[in-house]
């Protein structure tokens, strides 16, 4: 599942709220994130107009004084049954404009005569890139947690199938999942501008086919400096 996503630096000040996907110039900067540092999250403030917060990815948990990234995704088909989703999902959601998104192929690992498999695994980073410049809204829903360092905004990235073209390299992975990315017009349905109730709501989450307009190639620095010899570490229980 993504892992990591850029999006770009100056986005507080450049964005056009009303249209957020719009190109960018190719020379902007762009920001990397990963679980446990900060993205701007557009979202509804309390007078329900469109605003930009800085939040934390990851519904984290305290162990031991420090701060640890208990879940990072929610699934699409569990936003409503889950205990631990469902009131974020109906009060609390958000979109994240993104340049691009990775994800991980799962690829064998060889011993150094290069033909002998090894029986491990390494991850090759994909990255996904709108070939025009354009950016994508990956739909996200987010609490407000009280922890030792005060209080901070947290977000979980919304998950679905994976797409066509995902699927294509993600086969090593049995649950194949790729970030929730909302179509244009699903933006206001999203953020909860039009009334919108939860199966409306539910529907904006659906496997999104771009048809040919992403760029998916493996990183240049897609190499694991570790092969894997142990199963994943699973994200806890959603119920």
């Amino acid at each position: 599942m993504c892992g990591k996503f850029t999006y770009m630096a100056t986005w507080a000040e450049v964005v056009n709220f009303s249209a957020p996907l719009a190109g960018r110039p190719s020379n902007a900067p762009e920001e990397t994130a990963t679980p446990m540092r900060q993205a701007p999250v557009l979202h509804l403030d309390a007078h329900g107009v469109r605003a930009q917060t800085a939040m934390r990815w990851g519904f984290t948990a305290e162990r031991n004084g420090r701060l640890f990234p208990d879940h990072i995704h929610a699934r699409d088909d569990k936003l409503l049954a889950s205990r631990l989703w469902r009131p974020h999902f109906l009060e609390r959601r958000g979109i994240l404009v993104v340049s691009s998104f990775n994800e991980g192929e799962e690829v064998p690992t060889f011993k150094a005569d290069r033909v002998t498999p090894t029986g491990n695994t390494r991850t090759r980073q994909w990255t996904i890139r709108p070939k025009e410049g354009s950016r994508l809204a990956i739909a996200v829903i987010y609490l407000e947690a009280m922890t030792s360092e005060g209080k901070h905004a947290e977000f979980v990235m919304c998950t679905t199938p994976a797409n066509k073209g995902i699927s294509g390299f993600v086969t090593g992975d049995p649950d194949q999942r790729m970030p929730a990315v909302l179509s244009a017009e699903d933006i206001p349905v999203w953020l909860g501008e039009t009334g919108a109730g939860p199966d409306a709501l539910r529907a904006c989450l659906r496997p999104f086919e771009d048809d040919g307009a992403w760029d998916m190639r493996p990183a240049a620095n897609s190499r694991s400096p570790r092969a894997k010899t142990g199963p994943k570490r699973e994200q806890g229980d959603l119920f």
